[in-house]
């Protein structure tokens, strides 16, 4: 990455990391770039890039300045430790993260600097797309402290803070002491991560009321895509994004999602509840024997499997 001659701090520094997407790169790097925050800088980490990502990449930042472009060779894993090479090499202290084949809504930098403004860790609404169009939010709250001691503590891990999406301090991050590195015992590389940073004492989290990040990831059924069926569903999103009402309109899903949930749980609810009743009518004989042990007398089961009272 050549070094800037200007070291002028700005406002956001976005971190793209890539390794052989060239089709999806530009859509990404485009709604980066169309932020309402103009005063910012987009980071392509490059992970071992193919040379077609290479010419995208390099293409990127001869057209636009704020585009910088890291190229380094295959590093272990997906590269984690050039990320933490980027972040000290960003010009703002504010640090976003963007996977090479999501998108950013006008207003994603803008909702998470505010939060940043009083917290060290924030994520706008997490949600993703599905192969069909639907999008389907991703239940979090990090300024709740359950949330956050289960990404902590769970194993093998647990995780509704994607890196897409997610933002953090810099000066957060580098008091932790703890840099972007391999993941251990087969755990993705950024719950990995983020579970570091969030057991530090001073974490602090914040998630966002509206979903300001779209998610189309590969490994919720589009594993057989290739590149350019990738791109043209990206491309798709992209023009609901690039929409004057965009926000509006993913408002709109996000709020269908919501109701879509609460009627899972409540349907889920309803069943638990017709199945209590159901086994406290017609108990089994583990159960009959249980009452017998606790009553002190003799209780059989009648043929209609019912216990009458005495």
């Amino acid at each position: 990455m050549t070094v800037p001659t200007d070291r002028t701090p700005v406002r956001a520094s976005i971190l793209i990391p890539t390794h052989n997407h060239a089709d999806t790169l530009p859509i990404t790097v485009e709604s980066a770039l169309a932020q309402s925050v103009r005063d910012l800088e987009v980071i392509i980490i490059g992970d071992g890039v193919t040379p077609d990502v290479r010419a995208a990449a390099e293409g990127l930042a001869a057209v636009d300045a704020r585009v910088r472009f890291l190229d380094r060779p295959k590093g272990p894993s997906h590269g984690e430790i050039y990320r933490d090479e980027a972040i000290r090499a960003a010009r703002s202290d504010a640090i976003f993260y963007l996977c090479d084949d999501d998108l950013l809504l006008p207003e994603h930098v803008a909702d998470l600097l505010e939060l940043l403004e009083t917290h060290n860790f924030v994520q706008c609404m997490n949600s993703f797309i599905t192969t069909t169009g639907q999008l389907e939010l991703v239940a979090s709250d990090l300024s709740e402290p359950r949330i956050v001691l289960w990404h902590v503590t769970e194993r093998p891990f647990f995780n509704s803070t994607s890196l897409t999406g997610t933002a953090h301090s810099k000066e957060f991050y580098l008091r932790v002491g703890q840099p972007w590195s391999t993941a251990l015992d087969g755990c993705p590389p950024d719950v990995f991560q983020w579970r570091r940073l969030m057991a530090h004492p001073d974490f602090s989290g914040a998630t966002s009321r509206r979903v300001t990040a779209l998610q189309l990831p590969t490994s919720m059924g589009r594993e057989a895509q290739d590149q350019s069926a990738r791109a043209a569903e990206l491309a798709r999103w992209a023009a609901v994004v690039a929409d004057r009402d965009a926000q509006q309109v993913i408002d709109g899903l996000a709020h269908q999602a919501a109701m879509r949930q609460l009627v899972q749980v409540s349907i889920g609810h309803e069943k638990l509840r017709r199945s209590v009743l159901r086994e406290w009518s017609r108990p089994s004989r583990r159960v009959a024997r249980g009452m017998r042990r606790l009553l002190g007398r003799p209780t059989a089961v009648p043929p209609d499997g019912l216990i009458h009272p005495q």
